[in-house]
């Protein structure tokens, strides 16, 4: 079984099924399939390889799912690239994995197609809406890679399945993480894997059927694909927003009766916070997974008054994937008589274990802190090309060292501490200290600098720079933070910086104390969040 059998059986005996609903068009599962096998071939016809990787750059559209179910079909690996990186980065993951086709959306090409040449693996580019931009079938040869028009191909090419064999252990796409440098690494999930999360979420989830629709709210090329295949298997529907905005989500959930969906906390903080979303029926959500990053307690007291009984918190990493759950029903245990669950990441799914080890490796009893191990149906299969990091993440019995802090109490609930890299989860995206660093070291004035997240009302947490400038020199917030957002895009950038006239705290041997700067800059009444995936 690998996962291009759920999308061929509901092509096959589902085909009327509608798959896709996307400003105002829709896509059945038999058409679905049909452009999925001609992705396939059309790949296969210029020369590109099962097991090649093929990464793809965009904002969800109408294509996304295709995408996804096309290059799982055809045996290719999709390496997911979030739109709103900047393009150096996007540069650096394309040539890391050796990516030698490249699916993106016209206005990210025009982006980047002055220096796609830069990429030493990359011979071929499809651009969704490439003729339509006046962009032509390709480029001549004024420059070494291909640049196709994806529409154009698809409609020449052949309809039907080649049945490429795909074996379970092979690979079925590449999720990037930063290292403990800043440095992005991609982790490695194969069909098995990737098939075992689709079980687990279907389990720990409330059951999936055909009659459920999708609200893909956030990136298909992140957390929004992580129950994509649970849904495609049951050929539900998926409404797919191009980005999130909370009064056009609660319309969606309305118009379409959604009943699930993926958010990350500051999505739901901003769809309960939204005026009219009172005046909207999302009667018809039953089950609302929070992923991605902290998540208060009054988030969760919000969200229940507004959309019912209906909020899973999941806990996990790209690295290993699903790993605890706290389900509506002790949710509601917490509002009623535990305030404890709430802070809470939940407890082991079905086929997860969770350990909280100390520093030699061993076993820590519940209630002391120690790093967060997790034993998920999800386990990656390796960091892509870095032997060395891929041993240093697994232990002797095949558990994962997640780098995070936390203890397990005496009933099994995983309570996360802190982060052992000191990472910074920011609107479900993870931002590493040690990038940002570099960026605002780089500015001439700056003689050192530490970053640390704060609390955030909208973000969960966001990060700030607190920064001592160069005798003689000076810098402006304002000038950081845009020197930060020109370097490593808006995303990474410091929402805030703090001055300082003293150096920085550091240990004996020299090195930045950046727990001592947080604690320095992290308010004392923030309040207690739990983490996410």
């Amino acid at each position: 079984m690998n996962c291009g059998h759920v999308i061929r059986k509901s092509g096959r005996y589902s085909a009327d099924n509608v798959a896709v609903w996307f400003d105002g068009a829709s896509m059945t599962y038999g058409q679905l399939y049909e452009r999925s096998c001609r992705l396939v071939n059309v790949l296969l016809d210029l020369g590109i390889a099962p097991q090649d990787r093929v990464a793809t750059l965009g904002p969800n559209n109408m294509w996304s799912l295709e995408e996804i179910a096309g290059l799982a079909l055809g045996g290719f690996v999709r390496i997911p690239l979030h739109y709103r990186n900047t393009v150096d980065l996007h540069l650096f993951m394309i040539s890391h994995v050796g990516a030698r086709t490249l699916v993106v959306d016209e206005p990210r090409y025009r982006e980047l197609a002055d220096r796609l040449d830069e990429v030493p693996s990359l011979e071929l580019v499809l651009v969704h809406g490439l003729a339509d931009a006046g962009g032509g079938t390709g480029d001549g040869d004024r420059r070494r890679v291909r640049v196709l028009d994806y529409e154009r191909l698809l409609r020449t090419v052949r309809p039907d399945d080649p049945e490429i064999v795909v074996h379970p252990d092979d690979m079925l796409h590449m999720a990037f993480t930063s290292g403990t440098t800043g440095r992005p690494k991609a982790t490695v999930q194969t069909h098995r894997s990737w098939l075992n999360v689709t079980a687990e979420n279907m389990i720990m989830l409330r059951p999936i059927t055909g009659d459920d629709r999708y609200l893909a709210a956030g990136p298909l090329s992140h957390a929004a694909s992580t129950i994509i295949f649970a849904l495609l298997a049951k050929a539900a529907g998926n409404v797919v927003m191009a980005s999130f905005e909370p009064r056009r989500a609660a319309e969606l959930i309305e118009q379409y009766r959604a009943t699930i969906t993926v958010l990350v906390p500051t999505m739901i903080q901003m769809l309960v916070s939204e005026p009219s979303t009172a005046d909207r029926d999302l009667s018809s959500l039953q089950a609302v997974l929070a992923t991605g990053a902290p998540i208060t307690e009054r988030t969760i007291r919000e969200a229940q008054g507004v959309l019912g009984d209906v909020l899973y918190l999941g806990f996990g990493q790209s690295e290993g994937i699903p790993a605890t759950i706290l389900t509506p029903a002790e949710i509601r245990s917490g509002l009623a008589a535990d305030p404890s669950l709430l802070r809470s990441a939940g407890r082991c799914t079905p086929r997860s274990m969770v350990k909280i080890l100390d520093e030699d490796g061993n076993e820590c009893p519940p209630g002391q802190q120690g790093e967060i191990a997790i034993d998920t149906p999800g386990n990656m299969k390796e960091i892509w090309g870095d032997p060395e990091a891929t041993a240093s993440r697994f232990t002797s019995e095949g558990f994962i060292l997640t780098r995070d802090i936390g203890y397990l109490d005496e009933r099994g609930y995983l309570f996360l501490a802190d982060r052992k890299e000191d990472m910074i989860i920011s609107g479900g995206f993870n931002i590493w200290p040690a990038e940002v660093e570099n960026a605002v070291a780089a500015h001439p004035a700056v003689l050192e600098v530490a970053v640390v997240g704060v609390p955030h009302p909208k973000w969960g947490e966001t990060p700030r720079a607190v920064v001592v400038l160069r005798a003689g020199r000076t810098a402006t917030e304002d000038e950081i933070v845009q020197w930060c957002r020109d370097r490593i895009g808006s995303m990474k950038k410091p929402t805030s910086v703090a001055f300082r006239t003293q150096p920085l705290p550091k240990s004996p041997v020299g090195k930045l104390l950046r727990r001592v700067v947080r604690e320095q800059e992290w308010p004392a009444d923030a309040g207690s969040m739990i983490g996410g995936a």
